[in-house]
């Protein structure tokens, strides 16, 4: 049984979109995550060590993916995927990321999904 670190509603500023006119502007994307980790030992101890830091995890992802250009919101989730379980000690992790889209102005928001584990950037 593992334990969980939950992040929710991490914001950010990103250029991002399919469409060619999408790009040239910032658009606010939301980044979701689910952790599975063990976090007994820092728990027992009460100190921040040997688990996913969220100030640690704001910082990473936001210097990763704020100075890029993604066509897609799938190529987001994959690399804070990616980043979470490489820096922090996580064993499986859901991501989502959620855009409410600049070129659909009826439609809230847009959001997919990805579960990842170590294994799959081995």
């Amino acid at each position: 049984m593992h334990d969980r670190v939950l992040g929710t509603a991490f914001s950010y500023d990103v250029r991002i979109g399919f469409h060619e006119y999408e790009r040239h502007i910032r658009q606010r994307i939301v980044i979701d995550f689910e952790a599975e980790t063990d976090w007994r030992e820092a728990a027992r101890a009460d100190r921040a060590r040997g688990i996913v830091d969220y100030y640690e995890a704001n910082l990473k992802i936001g210097q990763m993916i704020q100075g890029k250009e993604y066509r897609l919101i799938e190529a987001v989730a994959e690399e804070v995927a990616r980043l979470l379980i490489s820096d922090f000690p996580v064993d499986r992790v859901r991501v989502r990321v959620t855009k409410a889209p600049f070129d659909m102005p009826n439609v809230g928001s847009v959001a997919v999904e990805c579960i990842r584990a170590r294994a799959d950037f081995a």
